[in-house]
């Protein structure tokens, strides 16, 4: 487990404990954020192995934050409050849901990264496709890029294929606006476009306003370029203050989505791995500004959801490396 994040949230006493995905065998390192200061078992914290928990011990230096403050934070960024917790664990104890290989509902995509053809892909999405709250948006350390550019980077690496990226996400935007930014997309010719949309049309749009929208833009996008194939992705859901959205769509979201799937169409279900990742983890752990964007982590899951989905895990150790 690489650097999975942890925030910990109290009431003012301590110990404060912050739950880890999985039982960890050997800590390998405890950071802050930024992972430039370095926290020292026994001193800053310790764990508790069978419980999955890391407990920060009265007087460390680890930083920690009250519900109260999670509550009133208005949306700003999280970085400075999370720890990366970075371990090994053994196998076998996830039993959530896992994105599968649908490389056959992309055969054109999957055949030019086994021939080692060029892949232009275009993003078309909101805040979180455009890179809203990965550190390397805000410039600081450690300098992870948001998820498609990491999707990208791990599919050049593994395949060698020219992997040309094209990030048009655009905060604010919902599927009502990527509707008149059709002429953007098929003016890049891409071979893949990654559809991300969901947190802001969970403001106002029934599912069905949301699939209509997504399906108009697919076809939209066919009349000009007939061999763009797509991934939709089922967007990760926001933290319990997020309370100007509709949590119920987003599981309706995917499932309309999931009907679209098919040949030339994908799905990549954050929705369903983020709801089995909250089971285990406060959802404070995966966002970014407390509300409705992941940190560096969720980045992670969502890049290796689409990874997943192409059929390519990504490389331990590059800039796909595993959450």
């Amino acid at each position: 487990m690489d650097a999975e994040s942890v925030v910990f949230v109290g009431d003012g006493r301590e110990p404060i404990a912050a739950r880890l995905l999985f039982q960890p065998d050997t800590i390998v390192s405890v950071t802050n954020a930024a992972a430039d200061v370095r926290y020292v078992e026994g001193d800053d914290y310790y764990v508790d192995r069978h419980a999955a928990r890391i407990i920060r011990v009265p007087g460390s230096r680890m930083p920690w934050t009250t519900r109260e403050a999670v509550a009133s934070a208005d949306g700003q960024l999280t970085h400075g409050r999370t720890v990366a917790v970075t371990y090994s664990h053994a196998s076998g104890q996830w039993r959530g849901f896992v994105p599968a290989n649908a490389g056959t509902e992309l055969p054109r995509t999957t055949r030019r990264l086994q021939q080692r053809e060029p892949l232009t892909i275009c993003v078309t999405g909101d805040s979180i496709s455009e890179g809203y709250d990965a550190s390397a948006f805000h410039a600081l350390p450690p300098f992870q890029p948001p998820f498609a550019a990491l999707a990208a980077s791990a599919l050049q690496q593994s395949t060698s294929a020219d992997v040309r990226l094209h990030n048009f996400g655009t905060a604010g935007w919902t599927t009502r606006d990527a509707l008149s930014d059709t002429e953007r997309i098929t003016a890049v010719n891409p071979d893949l476009v990654v559809v991300a949309f969901g947190m802001n049309d969970a403001s106002y749009a029934e599912a069905d306003e949301y699939g209509g929208n997504v399906s108009r833009l697919v076809a939209a996008v066919r009349a000009d370029v007939a061999h763009a194939e797509f991934i939709l992705v089922a967007p990760m859901l926001p933290t319990p203050e997020c309370d100007w959205v509709v949590h119920a769509r987003f599981a309706q979201y995917r499932d309309v989505l999931a009907q679209m799937s098919g040949e030339g169409v994908a799905l990549a279900d954050v929705t369903t791995l983020w709801t089995d990742l909250l089971a285990r983890k406060d959802p404070h752990d995966l966002s970014g500004n407390g509300w409705n964007h992941p940190n560096d982590f969720g980045h992670r899951i969502y890049a290796q959801t689409i990874l997943a989905v192409m059929g390519c895990p990504p490389r331990r150790g590059g800039s796909g490396s595993n959450a």
